[in-house]
């Protein structure tokens, strides 16, 4: 062999080598996958695709505020033993903004069901706006020296003044009794309305009597807290059993469109 030839030969042998090289460091191996600097890291392509899987969690892009904790942040009563604070959702002087149509409770801070100027005289109410008459007001009251219904509700009743004369009070039948000095749960300062005997009987006893209620049985617990079941002459004078109150005077028992006398009791 010439010396040329012999230098093409060691030249292409050189090549092939190389390029054998070449091929082997871009090659996958069979069982190790690569070299380690060719890796492909797939998690990097993961663009948070939902795959269905049940630890697949959608990720969340909001980013919070993690200067300070929330103070705002809702307790559930369920998962805590401790006091919540809930804020008022109204107060006396915003009622017709914050409770549209309803009354706002002077005492809780809440908005009531109850319909503005919807309660007629000796009716339970909140407010005085829960009172029709203008000249009424939603005052506590009491039953046998205990707050009445509750510490929470009144009853509308009439303002009243002492007469210049003899020092009384102008009340109309049945609401005869003046009731001095009284509380208003909307605030202000105590004035006298026209009320009942508290000690003997309720509003909502004096109400069952003027409205007919019966009670068929001739049972007392028929009849609303303070009333009594007794047999009474009622229209057409049949004598039936009705609910009616413990008085001490006819006008207690009486009111602007009837009669009834009282013997210690309305209708007795």
């Amino acid at each position: 062999m010439s010396h040329l030839t012999r230098t093409l030969a060691a030249a292409l042998l050189i090549e092939l080598m190389s390029a054998g090289c070449a091929l082997e460091t871009r090659s996958a191996g069979p069982s190790s996958g690569g070299l380690d600097g060719d890796r492909v890291d797939f998690s990097a392509l993961d663009g948070g695709v939902d795959d269905g899987s049940l630890a697949a969690t959608p990720t969340d892009t909001t980013v919070g505020d993690m200067s300070a904790p929330d103070t705002n942040a809702s307790v559930h009563p369920e998962s805590s033993t401790g006091v919540i604070a809930v804020e008022p959702t109204c107060v006396p002087g915003t009622e017709r903004a914050s409770c549209p149509g309803t009354s706002c409770d002077p005492v809780t801070l809440t908005c009531t069901t109850m319909m503005l100027a919807s309660r007629s005289t000796c009716e339970t109410c909140f407010a005085d706006s829960n009172c029709a008459s203008m000249d009424h007001r939603c005052v506590w009251m009491t039953y046998r020296g205990e707050p009445f219904p509750d510490e929470r509700m009144g009853f509308c009743l009439k303002l009243t003044e002492a007469l210049a004369v003899d020092g009384g009070y102008a009340c109309e039948p049945p609401f005869t009794v003046p009731l001095v000095s009284r509380q208003s749960p909307s605030g202000g300062k105590n004035q006298t309305y026209c009320g009942i005997q508290e000690k003997i009987t309720t509003c909502f006893a004096v109400r069952a009597f003027h409205n007919g209620q019966l009670c068929p049985s001739g049972r007392d617990d028929e009849c609303p807290a303070g009333g009594i079941c007794r047999p009474i002459a009622t229209t057409g004078n049949k004598t039936e059993f009705a609910c009616t109150y413990g008085c001490t005077e006819d006008a207690e028992c009486s009111s602007p469109v009837s009669k009834a006398s009282c013997a210690g009791y309305c209708g007795g």
